[in-house]
Protein backbone atom coordinates (compact mmCIF):
# COMPACT_ATOMS: atom_id res chain seq x y z
CA UNK A 1 0.00 0.00 0.00
CA UNK A 2 1.54 3.47 -0.89
CA UNK A 3 0.91 4.98 2.69
CA UNK A 4 3.02 7.94 1.38
CA UNK A 5 -0.13 8.48 -0.96
CA UNK A 6 -2.46 7.98 1.48
CA UNK A 7 -0.54 10.66 4.07
CA UNK A 8 -0.79 13.32 1.33
CA UNK A 9 -4.56 13.02 1.14
CA UNK A 10 -4.98 13.37 4.66
CA UNK A 11 -2.67 16.65 5.15
CA UNK A 12 -4.06 18.13 1.49
CA UNK A 13 -8.29 17.22 1.62
CA UNK A 14 -9.14 20.27 4.27
CA UNK A 15 -9.14 22.81 1.98
CA UNK A 16 -9.72 23.85 -1.90
CA UNK A 17 -5.72 24.08 -2.64
CA UNK A 18 -4.93 21.00 -1.28
CA UNK A 19 -7.25 19.31 -3.27
CA UNK A 20 -6.36 21.10 -6.83
CA UNK A 21 -3.11 20.13 -5.89
CA UNK A 22 -3.68 16.49 -4.78
CA UNK A 23 -6.00 16.32 -8.60
CA UNK A 24 -3.04 17.82 -10.35
CA UNK A 25 -0.01 15.40 -8.79
CA UNK A 26 -2.59 12.62 -9.32
CA UNK A 27 -3.38 13.73 -12.96
CA UNK A 28 0.72 13.81 -13.67
CA UNK A 29 1.29 10.57 -12.74
CA UNK A 30 -1.32 9.03 -15.23
CA UNK A 31 0.31 10.82 -18.03
CA UNK A 32 3.79 9.15 -17.02
CA UNK A 33 1.74 5.97 -17.04
CA UNK A 34 -0.02 6.27 -20.72
CA UNK A 35 3.77 7.36 -21.64
CA UNK A 36 5.02 4.24 -21.14
CA UNK A 37 2.02 2.20 -22.16
CA UNK A 38 2.70 3.99 -25.64
CA UNK A 39 6.40 3.82 -25.70
CA UNK A 40 5.91 -0.05 -24.72
CA UNK A 41 3.42 -0.25 -28.05
CA UNK A 42 0.55 -1.95 -25.91
CA UNK A 43 -2.50 -2.44 -27.97
CA UNK A 44 -4.25 -4.87 -26.10
CA UNK A 45 -4.77 -5.08 -22.38
CA UNK A 46 -3.66 -8.64 -22.50
CA UNK A 47 -0.14 -7.25 -23.48
CA UNK A 48 -0.17 -5.60 -21.15
CA UNK A 49 -0.51 -8.10 -18.69
CA UNK A 50 2.52 -10.41 -19.96
CA UNK A 51 4.62 -7.47 -19.41
CA UNK A 52 3.35 -7.77 -15.93
CA UNK A 53 3.99 -11.01 -15.95
CA UNK A 54 7.16 -10.55 -17.33
CA UNK A 55 8.05 -8.04 -14.41
CA UNK A 56 6.95 -10.70 -11.40
CA UNK A 57 7.07 -13.99 -12.94
CA UNK A 58 6.47 -15.95 -9.34
CA UNK A 59 4.26 -12.81 -7.55
CA UNK A 60 1.25 -14.29 -6.91
CA UNK A 61 -1.94 -13.32 -9.17
CA UNK A 62 -4.96 -15.30 -7.96
CA UNK A 63 -5.90 -16.62 -4.63
CA UNK A 64 -9.48 -18.78 -4.92
CA UNK A 65 -10.91 -18.22 -1.40
CA UNK A 66 -13.48 -21.35 -2.01
CA UNK A 67 -10.51 -23.70 -2.84
CA UNK A 68 -7.74 -22.37 -1.27
CA UNK A 69 -5.54 -22.44 -4.36
CA UNK A 70 -3.00 -19.58 -5.72
CA UNK A 71 -1.30 -18.87 -9.12
CA UNK A 72 1.44 -16.89 -9.97
CA UNK A 73 1.74 -14.65 -13.18
CA UNK A 74 3.75 -16.83 -14.72
CA UNK A 75 0.94 -19.91 -14.00
CA UNK A 76 -1.63 -17.63 -15.76
CA UNK A 77 0.42 -16.01 -18.39
CA UNK A 78 1.17 -19.92 -19.73
CA UNK A 79 -2.29 -20.54 -19.20
CA UNK A 80 -3.97 -17.93 -21.30
CA UNK A 81 -1.31 -18.65 -24.14
CA UNK A 82 -2.97 -22.16 -23.86
CA UNK A 83 -6.34 -20.78 -24.44
CA UNK A 84 -5.18 -18.46 -27.22
CA UNK A 85 -3.64 -21.26 -29.45
CA UNK A 86 -6.67 -23.41 -28.66
CA UNK A 87 -8.54 -20.73 -30.51
CA UNK A 88 -6.19 -20.28 -32.92
CA UNK A 89 -6.39 -23.64 -33.89
CA UNK A 90 -10.04 -24.39 -33.43
CA UNK A 91 -12.17 -21.25 -34.44
CA UNK A 92 -12.36 -18.27 -37.16
CA UNK A 93 -15.07 -16.68 -34.76
CA UNK A 94 -14.26 -13.42 -33.69
CA UNK A 95 -16.70 -13.01 -30.78
CA UNK A 96 -16.39 -15.96 -27.94
CA UNK A 97 -18.82 -16.22 -24.92
CA UNK A 98 -17.12 -16.75 -21.57
CA UNK A 99 -19.69 -18.26 -19.28
CA UNK A 100 -18.28 -19.22 -15.98
CA UNK A 101 -17.79 -18.09 -12.20
CA UNK A 102 -14.55 -15.51 -10.74
CA UNK A 103 -11.47 -18.28 -10.78
CA UNK A 104 -8.18 -18.80 -11.81
CA UNK A 105 -10.16 -20.69 -15.02
CA UNK A 106 -12.11 -17.36 -16.05
CA UNK A 107 -9.60 -14.51 -16.14
CA UNK A 108 -7.01 -17.11 -17.96
CA UNK A 109 -10.01 -17.45 -20.67
CA UNK A 110 -10.21 -14.21 -21.11
CA UNK A 111 -6.76 -12.92 -21.23
CA UNK A 112 -6.37 -15.63 -24.44
CA UNK A 113 -9.83 -14.41 -25.71
CA UNK A 114 -8.35 -11.14 -25.95
CA UNK A 115 -4.56 -12.48 -26.89
CA UNK A 116 -6.05 -14.53 -29.73
CA UNK A 117 -7.36 -10.77 -30.19
CA UNK A 118 -11.08 -11.77 -30.33
CA UNK A 119 -13.93 -9.99 -28.69
CA UNK A 120 -15.12 -11.86 -25.13
CA UNK A 121 -18.70 -11.98 -24.46
CA UNK A 122 -19.56 -12.23 -20.91
CA UNK A 123 -22.27 -14.07 -19.66
CA UNK A 124 -24.21 -13.32 -17.02
CA UNK A 125 -23.28 -16.85 -14.88
CA UNK A 126 -26.15 -16.54 -12.52
CA UNK A 127 -28.66 -15.53 -15.11
CA UNK A 128 -31.63 -18.48 -15.90
CA UNK A 129 -30.39 -20.60 -19.13
CA UNK A 130 -33.17 -19.43 -21.30
CA UNK A 131 -32.32 -16.01 -20.47
CA UNK A 132 -28.20 -16.88 -21.07
CA UNK A 133 -30.01 -18.33 -24.74
CA UNK A 134 -31.61 -15.22 -25.47
CA UNK A 135 -28.73 -13.07 -24.48
CA UNK A 136 -26.29 -15.47 -27.09
CA UNK A 137 -29.18 -15.31 -29.90
CA UNK A 138 -29.29 -11.49 -29.56
CA UNK A 139 -25.46 -10.85 -29.68
CA UNK A 140 -25.14 -13.57 -32.27
CA UNK A 141 -22.38 -15.23 -30.10
CA UNK A 142 -21.58 -19.28 -31.87
CA UNK A 143 -19.13 -20.51 -29.07
CA UNK A 144 -18.86 -20.21 -25.54
CA UNK A 145 -15.79 -21.44 -23.00
CA UNK A 146 -16.84 -22.43 -19.04
CA UNK A 147 -20.75 -23.27 -18.75
CA UNK A 148 -22.54 -24.69 -21.95
CA UNK A 149 -25.50 -22.76 -23.13
CA UNK A 150 -27.68 -24.50 -25.57
CA UNK A 151 -27.14 -23.89 -28.90
CA UNK A 152 -23.85 -23.44 -28.86
CA UNK A 153 -20.75 -24.47 -29.33
CA UNK A 154 -19.35 -25.40 -25.98
CA UNK A 155 -15.77 -25.82 -24.63
CA UNK A 156 -14.12 -26.73 -21.12
CA UNK A 157 -12.12 -24.30 -20.37
CA UNK A 158 -10.01 -26.23 -18.09
CA UNK A 159 -9.27 -28.96 -20.90
CA UNK A 160 -8.90 -26.34 -23.81
CA UNK A 161 -5.82 -25.04 -21.27
CA UNK A 162 -4.12 -29.28 -21.07
CA UNK A 163 -4.40 -29.33 -25.00
CA UNK A 164 -1.36 -29.69 -26.51
CA UNK A 165 -1.63 -28.27 -30.20
CA UNK A 166 1.02 -26.94 -32.50
CA UNK A 167 1.83 -22.70 -32.92
CA UNK A 168 -0.10 -21.73 -35.32
CA UNK A 169 2.57 -20.04 -38.00
CA UNK A 170 -0.26 -18.07 -39.95
CA UNK A 171 -3.51 -17.79 -37.58
CA UNK A 172 -6.76 -16.14 -38.20
CA UNK A 173 -5.76 -12.50 -38.59
CA UNK A 174 -8.29 -9.88 -36.26
CA UNK A 175 -6.28 -6.71 -36.35
CA UNK A 176 -6.42 -4.87 -32.53
CA UNK A 177 -5.90 -1.64 -31.42
CA UNK A 178 -6.37 0.28 -28.13
CA UNK A 179 -10.04 1.63 -28.96
CA UNK A 180 -11.05 -2.07 -30.14
CA UNK A 181 -13.35 -3.44 -27.65
CA UNK A 182 -12.13 -6.36 -25.79
CA UNK A 183 -14.95 -7.45 -23.91
CA UNK A 184 -19.14 -7.11 -24.11
CA UNK A 185 -20.56 -6.84 -21.07
CA UNK A 186 -24.57 -6.87 -20.44
CA UNK A 187 -26.11 -4.59 -18.97
CA UNK A 188 -29.54 -2.58 -18.67
CA UNK A 189 -28.56 0.75 -19.68
CA UNK A 190 -31.53 2.92 -18.24
CA UNK A 191 -34.28 1.54 -20.33
CA UNK A 192 -35.26 -1.70 -22.10
CA UNK A 193 -33.97 -5.08 -22.06
CA UNK A 194 -30.28 -6.41 -21.29
CA UNK A 195 -27.92 -4.72 -24.30
CA UNK A 196 -24.45 -6.09 -24.69
CA UNK A 197 -21.99 -2.83 -23.67
CA UNK A 198 -18.58 -2.57 -25.42
CA UNK A 199 -15.44 -2.06 -22.99
CA UNK A 200 -12.48 -1.36 -25.13
CA UNK A 201 -8.74 -2.22 -24.83
CA UNK A 202 -7.90 1.75 -23.68
CA UNK A 203 -10.70 1.82 -21.47
CA UNK A 204 -9.19 -1.60 -19.99
CA UNK A 205 -5.79 0.10 -19.39
CA UNK A 206 -6.80 3.22 -18.12
CA UNK A 207 -9.09 1.88 -15.56
CA UNK A 208 -6.01 -0.14 -14.15
CA UNK A 209 -4.15 3.00 -14.37
CA UNK A 210 -6.94 4.75 -12.76
CA UNK A 211 -7.73 2.69 -10.06
CA UNK A 212 -4.51 1.76 -8.89
CA UNK A 213 -3.26 5.27 -8.59
CA UNK A 214 -6.44 6.42 -6.54
CA UNK A 215 -6.20 3.17 -4.31
CA UNK A 216 -2.71 3.49 -3.66
CA UNK A 217 -2.69 -0.03 -4.61
CA UNK A 218 1.21 -1.93 -5.18
CA UNK A 219 2.61 -4.78 -5.40
CA UNK A 220 2.30 -6.26 -1.62
CA UNK A 221 -1.16 -5.42 -1.84
CA UNK A 222 -4.09 -8.13 -1.97
CA UNK A 223 -7.62 -6.94 -3.25
CA UNK A 224 -10.25 -9.11 -2.58
CA UNK A 225 -12.52 -9.18 -5.15
CA UNK A 226 -16.12 -11.04 -4.57
CA UNK A 227 -18.09 -9.15 -7.29
CA UNK A 228 -18.80 -10.76 -10.29
CA UNK A 229 -15.83 -10.50 -13.17
CA UNK A 230 -18.58 -10.26 -15.78
CA UNK A 231 -19.39 -6.94 -14.67
CA UNK A 232 -17.50 -3.97 -14.71
CA UNK A 233 -16.76 -3.02 -10.97
CA UNK A 234 -15.16 -6.82 -10.51
CA UNK A 235 -13.62 -6.63 -13.63
CA UNK A 236 -12.89 -3.50 -15.15
CA UNK A 237 -12.49 -1.54 -11.48
CA UNK A 238 -10.96 -4.01 -9.29
CA UNK A 239 -8.91 -6.41 -11.57
CA UNK A 240 -7.52 -4.09 -14.31
CA UNK A 241 -5.90 -2.39 -11.09
CA UNK A 242 -4.60 -5.31 -9.49
CA UNK A 243 -2.95 -6.19 -12.91
CA UNK A 244 -1.85 -2.93 -13.46
CA UNK A 245 -0.29 -3.05 -9.75
CA UNK A 246 1.38 -6.35 -10.33
CA UNK A 247 -0.75 -6.97 -6.84
CA UNK A 248 -2.43 -10.11 -5.88
CA UNK A 249 -6.07 -10.59 -6.28
CA UNK A 250 -7.64 -12.71 -4.38
CA UNK A 251 -11.38 -13.97 -5.64
CA UNK A 252 -14.77 -15.61 -4.11
CA UNK A 253 -17.17 -17.00 -6.43
CA UNK A 254 -20.22 -15.34 -4.48
CA UNK A 255 -19.80 -12.85 -1.86
CA UNK A 256 -20.96 -14.13 1.80
CA UNK A 257 -21.61 -12.04 4.53
CA UNK A 258 -20.65 -14.72 6.96
CA UNK A 259 -17.42 -15.20 5.27
CA UNK A 260 -16.06 -11.48 4.55
CA UNK A 261 -13.81 -10.55 7.09
CA UNK A 262 -13.09 -14.44 7.75
CA UNK A 263 -11.23 -14.34 4.10
CA UNK A 264 -9.97 -11.28 4.33
CA UNK A 265 -7.70 -11.75 7.53
CA UNK A 266 -6.82 -15.28 6.36
CA UNK A 267 -5.41 -14.00 3.39
CA UNK A 268 -4.39 -10.49 4.18
CA UNK A 269 -6.60 -8.34 1.85
CA UNK A 270 -5.66 -4.99 1.77
CA UNK A 271 -7.94 -4.05 -0.64
CA UNK A 272 -11.16 -4.68 -2.00
CA UNK A 273 -13.92 -3.72 -4.22
CA UNK A 274 -17.41 -2.97 -3.06
CA UNK A 275 -21.01 -1.85 -3.89
CA UNK A 276 -22.49 -0.01 -0.90
CA UNK A 277 -25.41 -2.43 -0.51
CA UNK A 278 -22.36 -4.91 0.72
CA UNK A 279 -21.67 -2.89 3.53
CA UNK A 280 -24.55 -2.44 4.69
CA UNK A 281 -25.03 -6.74 5.01
CA UNK A 282 -21.27 -6.18 7.10
CA UNK A 283 -22.43 -3.63 9.04
CA UNK A 284 -25.82 -5.40 10.08
CA UNK A 285 -23.51 -8.74 10.33
CA UNK A 286 -20.39 -7.39 12.42
CA UNK A 287 -21.06 -5.21 15.75
CA UNK A 288 -17.56 -5.77 16.48
CA UNK A 289 -14.63 -4.73 14.71
CA UNK A 290 -12.94 -8.10 13.64
CA UNK A 291 -10.83 -6.76 10.71
CA UNK A 292 -7.16 -6.73 10.93
CA UNK A 293 -6.50 -5.93 7.58
CA UNK A 294 -8.44 -4.28 4.99
CA UNK A 295 -7.14 -0.46 4.87
CA UNK A 296 -8.47 0.18 1.50
CA UNK A 297 -11.94 -0.07 -0.12
CA UNK A 298 -13.39 1.53 -3.80
CA UNK A 299 -16.62 1.04 -5.81
CA UNK A 300 -19.65 2.85 -6.15
CA UNK A 301 -23.23 3.35 -3.84
CA UNK A 302 -21.58 4.24 -0.64
CA UNK A 303 -23.67 7.14 0.89
CA UNK A 304 -22.78 9.89 3.31
CA UNK A 305 -24.11 8.47 6.41
CA UNK A 306 -23.21 4.05 5.59
CA UNK A 307 -19.54 5.52 4.49
CA UNK A 308 -19.15 7.23 7.58
CA UNK A 309 -20.20 4.27 9.75
CA UNK A 310 -18.14 2.03 8.09
CA UNK A 311 -14.86 3.54 8.65
CA UNK A 312 -15.65 4.25 11.90
CA UNK A 313 -16.58 0.90 12.60
CA UNK A 314 -13.87 -1.24 10.60
CA UNK A 315 -11.31 1.43 10.57
CA UNK A 316 -10.87 1.75 7.37
CA UNK A 317 -7.88 4.23 6.07
CA UNK A 318 -8.86 5.09 2.66
CA UNK A 319 -12.14 4.87 0.54
CA UNK A 320 -12.88 5.51 -3.61
CA UNK A 321 -15.96 6.09 -4.77
CA UNK A 322 -17.16 6.44 -8.42
CA UNK A 323 -19.35 7.39 -11.23
CA UNK A 324 -19.73 6.04 -14.32
CA UNK A 325 -21.31 3.17 -16.91
CA UNK A 326 -19.84 0.53 -19.16
CA UNK A 327 -21.03 2.08 -22.09
CA UNK A 328 -19.76 5.77 -21.57
CA UNK A 329 -17.66 7.39 -23.55
CA UNK A 330 -15.84 9.37 -20.93
CA UNK A 331 -13.41 7.58 -17.78
CA UNK A 332 -15.31 7.89 -14.64
CA UNK A 333 -15.88 10.93 -12.16
CA UNK A 334 -14.24 9.45 -8.90
CA UNK A 335 -14.01 10.94 -5.51
CA UNK A 336 -10.61 9.77 -4.07
CA UNK A 337 -9.94 12.31 -1.46
CA UNK A 338 -11.59 10.74 1.67
CA UNK A 339 -14.56 13.14 2.10
CA UNK A 340 -17.97 11.22 2.56
CA UNK A 341 -21.15 11.74 0.64
CA UNK A 342 -19.49 12.47 -3.72
CA UNK A 343 -19.04 10.38 -5.96
CA UNK A 344 -16.49 12.86 -7.52
CA UNK A 345 -14.23 15.52 -7.92
CA UNK A 346 -13.45 18.46 -10.75
CA UNK A 347 -11.52 21.49 -9.82
CA UNK A 348 -13.42 24.62 -11.84
CA UNK A 349 -10.17 24.92 -14.06
CA UNK A 350 -10.80 21.25 -15.49
CA UNK A 351 -10.96 21.11 -19.21
CA UNK A 352 -13.45 18.11 -18.24
CA UNK A 353 -15.95 20.31 -17.42
CA UNK A 354 -16.57 21.78 -20.72
CA UNK A 355 -17.69 17.73 -21.62
CA UNK A 356 -20.06 17.32 -18.91
CA UNK A 357 -23.18 18.41 -17.71
CA UNK A 358 -26.44 18.59 -15.72
CA UNK A 359 -29.65 19.21 -17.59
CA UNK A 360 -33.77 19.61 -16.36
CA UNK A 361 -36.02 18.11 -18.07
CA UNK A 362 -36.13 20.75 -20.77
CA UNK A 363 -32.51 20.15 -21.40
CA UNK A 364 -31.23 23.31 -20.25
CA UNK A 365 -28.22 23.41 -17.58
CA UNK A 366 -29.25 23.30 -13.89
CA UNK A 367 -27.69 25.67 -10.92
CA UNK A 368 -25.08 24.28 -8.36
CA UNK A 369 -27.24 22.45 -5.88
CA UNK A 370 -30.01 21.19 -8.45
CA UNK A 371 -30.79 17.98 -9.93
CA UNK A 372 -30.04 17.26 -13.44
CA UNK A 373 -29.09 14.45 -15.85
CA UNK A 374 -25.53 13.81 -16.22
CA UNK A 375 -24.45 14.16 -20.12
CA UNK A 376 -21.07 13.49 -21.19
CA UNK A 377 -19.99 15.13 -24.86
CA UNK A 378 -18.70 12.93 -27.58
CA UNK A 379 -15.63 14.92 -29.01
CA UNK A 380 -15.11 13.00 -31.95
CA UNK A 381 -18.44 12.87 -32.63
CA UNK A 382 -18.90 8.90 -33.37
CA UNK A 383 -20.34 6.67 -30.97
CA UNK A 384 -19.88 3.09 -30.65
CA UNK A 385 -21.33 1.89 -27.12
CA UNK A 386 -23.16 -1.43 -28.15
CA UNK A 387 -22.35 -4.66 -29.80
CA UNK A 388 -25.67 -3.71 -31.41
CA UNK A 389 -24.98 -0.51 -33.02
CA UNK A 390 -28.72 0.30 -33.80
CA UNK A 391 -29.08 0.70 -30.29
CA UNK A 392 -26.51 3.82 -29.60
CA UNK A 393 -28.54 6.28 -30.97
CA UNK A 394 -30.54 5.97 -28.08
CA UNK A 395 -28.38 6.89 -25.86
CA UNK A 396 -27.48 10.37 -27.42
CA UNK A 397 -28.69 14.07 -27.92
CA UNK A 398 -27.60 15.62 -30.85
CA UNK A 399 -27.06 19.68 -31.54
CA UNK A 400 -28.25 20.35 -28.07
CA UNK A 401 -26.28 23.37 -27.25
CA UNK A 402 -24.43 23.81 -30.65
CA UNK A 403 -24.51 23.03 -34.11
CA UNK A 404 -23.03 19.18 -34.61
CA UNK A 405 -22.33 18.68 -30.77
CA UNK A 406 -23.19 15.01 -29.66
CA UNK A 407 -23.58 14.05 -25.89
CA UNK A 408 -24.25 10.69 -24.31
CA UNK A 409 -27.07 10.47 -21.88
CA UNK A 410 -26.26 8.99 -19.07
CA UNK A 411 -29.83 8.12 -17.26
CA UNK A 412 -28.50 9.43 -13.57
CA UNK A 413 -29.09 12.31 -11.28
CA UNK A 414 -26.24 13.89 -10.13
CA UNK A 415 -26.15 17.40 -8.43
CA UNK A 416 -23.12 19.47 -8.39
CA UNK A 417 -21.65 21.52 -6.09
CA UNK A 418 -19.59 24.99 -6.08
CA UNK A 419 -16.61 23.15 -4.54
CA UNK A 420 -16.34 20.84 -7.12
CA UNK A 421 -17.83 17.62 -5.89
CA UNK A 422 -21.02 15.66 -7.14
CA UNK A 423 -23.55 13.89 -5.43
CA UNK A 424 -24.82 10.49 -7.12
CA UNK A 425 -29.24 11.03 -6.67
CA UNK A 426 -30.81 8.26 -8.53
CA UNK A 427 -31.53 6.62 -11.10
CA UNK A 428 -33.81 7.88 -14.35
CA UNK A 429 -35.51 5.65 -16.77
CA UNK A 430 -37.47 2.46 -16.52
CA UNK A 431 -34.63 0.27 -14.36
CA UNK A 432 -33.49 0.29 -11.02
CA UNK A 433 -30.16 -0.96 -9.60
CA UNK A 434 -31.05 -3.96 -6.84
CA UNK A 435 -28.01 -5.30 -4.63
CA UNK A 436 -25.47 -3.69 -7.15
CA UNK A 437 -27.28 -5.19 -10.40
CA UNK A 438 -29.38 -3.04 -12.54
CA UNK A 439 -32.62 -4.70 -12.82
CA UNK A 440 -34.70 -3.75 -16.56
CA UNK A 441 -38.10 -3.39 -15.63
CA UNK A 442 -39.61 -4.19 -18.64
CA UNK A 443 -37.76 -8.04 -18.38
CA UNK A 444 -39.49 -8.63 -14.81
CA UNK A 445 -43.08 -7.28 -16.49
CA UNK A 446 -42.22 -9.97 -19.45
CA UNK A 447 -41.92 -12.88 -16.93
CA UNK A 448 -45.07 -11.77 -14.76
CA UNK A 449 -46.74 -11.89 -17.93
CA UNK A 450 -45.79 -15.30 -18.66
CA UNK A 451 -46.09 -16.88 -15.51
CA UNK A 452 -49.92 -15.57 -14.84
CA UNK A 453 -53.00 -14.14 -16.19
CA UNK A 454 -52.57 -10.70 -15.45
CA UNK A 455 -54.76 -8.17 -16.81
CA UNK A 456 -52.10 -5.33 -16.60
CA UNK A 457 -48.59 -5.45 -15.06
CA UNK A 458 -46.43 -2.53 -13.96
CA UNK A 459 -42.45 -3.20 -12.13
CA UNK A 460 -40.37 -0.13 -10.82
CA UNK A 461 -38.41 0.30 -8.24
CA UNK A 462 -39.39 1.65 -4.77
CA UNK A 463 -36.89 3.17 -1.74
CA UNK A 464 -36.27 1.66 1.38
CA UNK A 465 -34.69 2.68 4.68
CA UNK A 466 -32.42 -0.40 5.14
CA UNK A 467 -31.88 -0.61 0.83
CA UNK A 468 -29.46 1.11 -1.15
CA UNK A 469 -30.81 1.62 -4.49
CA UNK A 470 -34.37 0.70 -5.09
CA UNK A 471 -36.35 -2.61 -4.62
CA UNK A 472 -38.50 -4.71 -6.71
CA UNK A 473 -42.22 -3.59 -6.43
CA UNK A 474 -45.59 -4.63 -9.21
CA UNK A 475 -48.58 -3.04 -9.24
CA UNK A 476 -50.82 -5.84 -10.87
CA UNK A 477 -54.56 -5.61 -12.08
CA UNK A 478 -55.72 -9.59 -11.76
CA UNK A 479 -57.97 -11.31 -14.04
CA UNK A 480 -59.94 -13.99 -12.03
CA UNK A 481 -58.57 -16.19 -9.47
CA UNK A 482 -57.66 -16.47 -6.21
CA UNK A 483 -54.53 -14.45 -5.20
CA UNK A 484 -53.00 -15.65 -2.88
CA UNK A 485 -52.49 -19.13 -4.68
CA UNK A 486 -51.21 -17.36 -8.16
CA UNK A 487 -48.93 -15.12 -6.76
CA UNK A 488 -47.49 -18.64 -5.22
CA UNK A 489 -47.85 -19.72 -8.89
CA UNK A 490 -45.94 -16.54 -9.89
CA UNK A 491 -43.16 -16.60 -7.62
CA UNK A 492 -42.92 -20.47 -8.79
CA UNK A 493 -42.57 -19.86 -12.28
CA UNK A 494 -40.73 -16.17 -12.38
CA UNK A 495 -37.62 -17.74 -10.45
CA UNK A 496 -37.11 -19.85 -13.50
CA UNK A 497 -36.99 -16.66 -15.24
CA UNK A 498 -35.56 -14.02 -13.73
CA UNK A 499 -32.64 -13.44 -11.56
CA UNK A 500 -33.11 -13.71 -7.88
CA UNK A 501 -31.65 -9.76 -7.33
CA UNK A 502 -34.62 -9.16 -10.39
CA UNK A 503 -37.80 -10.78 -8.22
CA UNK A 504 -40.51 -8.87 -7.37
CA UNK A 505 -40.30 -8.45 -4.04
CA UNK A 506 -43.53 -6.52 -3.39
CA UNK A 507 -46.53 -6.76 -4.98
CA UNK A 508 -49.52 -3.84 -5.28
CA UNK A 509 -52.99 -5.73 -6.48
CA UNK A 510 -54.61 -2.67 -8.14
CA UNK A 511 -58.64 -2.55 -8.74
CA UNK A 512 -58.28 -0.41 -11.45
CA UNK A 513 -56.07 0.29 -14.77
CA UNK A 514 -53.28 2.33 -14.16
CA UNK A 515 -52.89 6.34 -15.22
CA UNK A 516 -51.13 6.98 -18.34
CA UNK A 517 -49.91 9.79 -19.84
CA UNK A 518 -50.99 11.33 -22.93
CA UNK A 519 -49.08 9.13 -25.31
CA UNK A 520 -50.23 5.92 -22.95
CA UNK A 521 -47.34 5.45 -21.22
CA UNK A 522 -47.87 4.22 -17.42
CA UNK A 523 -46.85 6.93 -15.07
CA UNK A 524 -44.81 5.01 -12.62
CA UNK A 525 -43.15 8.16 -10.92
CA UNK A 526 -45.93 8.31 -8.38
CA UNK A 527 -46.28 5.09 -7.94
CA UNK A 528 -42.66 4.43 -7.08
CA UNK A 529 -42.75 7.80 -4.62
CA UNK A 530 -45.77 5.77 -2.78
CA UNK A 531 -43.85 2.59 -2.69
CA UNK A 532 -45.35 0.54 0.47
CA UNK A 533 -47.12 3.48 2.09
CA UNK A 534 -50.87 2.55 1.16
CA UNK A 535 -50.62 -0.78 2.32
CA UNK A 536 -53.87 -0.27 4.13
CA UNK A 537 -55.88 1.01 1.35
CA UNK A 538 -54.97 -1.68 -1.17
CA UNK A 539 -53.85 -5.12 -0.95
CA UNK A 540 -50.00 -5.57 -0.73
CA UNK A 541 -47.65 -7.99 -0.32
CA UNK A 542 -43.98 -8.91 0.70
CA UNK A 543 -41.91 -11.80 -0.65
CA UNK A 544 -40.15 -13.02 2.17
CA UNK A 545 -38.83 -17.01 2.68
CA UNK A 546 -40.01 -17.47 -0.99
CA UNK A 547 -43.24 -16.70 -0.14
CA UNK A 548 -45.58 -13.69 -0.88
CA UNK A 549 -47.13 -12.94 2.34
CA UNK A 550 -50.01 -9.83 3.07
CA UNK A 551 -48.50 -6.72 4.33
CA UNK A 552 -50.11 -5.39 7.14
CA UNK A 553 -49.35 -3.05 9.55
CA UNK A 554 -46.89 -5.28 11.75
CA UNK A 555 -44.97 -6.30 8.79
CA UNK A 556 -45.01 -3.12 7.64
CA UNK A 557 -43.24 -1.61 10.73
CA UNK A 558 -40.94 -4.67 10.61
CA UNK A 559 -40.03 -3.68 7.25
CA UNK A 560 -38.80 0.24 8.41
CA UNK A 561 -37.18 -0.99 11.21
CA UNK A 562 -34.65 -3.40 9.46
CA UNK A 563 -36.44 -6.56 11.46
CA UNK A 564 -37.18 -8.63 9.16
CA UNK A 565 -35.09 -10.03 5.96
CA UNK A 566 -37.18 -9.31 2.66
CA UNK A 567 -36.68 -11.98 -0.26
Amino acid sequence: MNTPFLESIKQNNTSKEGLESLYENLSKKEQTCWDEILQNNISNWAQLFTLKAQQTPQQIAIIESDTDNSYTYSDLEIASEKIKNFIENSTDEYQIGLNYHNSFLFLACLLGINKANRLAILFNNREPLHRQEELANSSNTKIVFGNPIKGLQHFNIEESITKDLPLLTNPKNFPTSLDNPAFVIFTSGTSGPSKGALFSHRRMVGAGIAWSLRTGMTQEDNCYISLPLYHGNGLAVAYSAVVYANATATLRVKFSVSSFFEDVNRFKCSHMVYIGELWRYILNRYKDNPNNHLKVIFGNGLNKSLWEDVVEQFKIEHVVEHFGATEMPAGALTNWFDISGYCGYLPPYDPKLNEMVLVDDNYKSVQYGENGEALFLVPSGEYRGYLQASLDESKLYRELFTDNDLWWKSGDLLQSHENGFYTFIERLGDTFRFKGENVACVDVEEAIRKSIDVKEVVVYGIALPQIDGKIGMASMVMNNGDIQCTLQELYGKSKEELALYAMPHFIKISSKLHKTTSTLKIQKKHLADDGIKNYNIAEHFVLINGEYKPLDQKMYNCILNNEIQIG
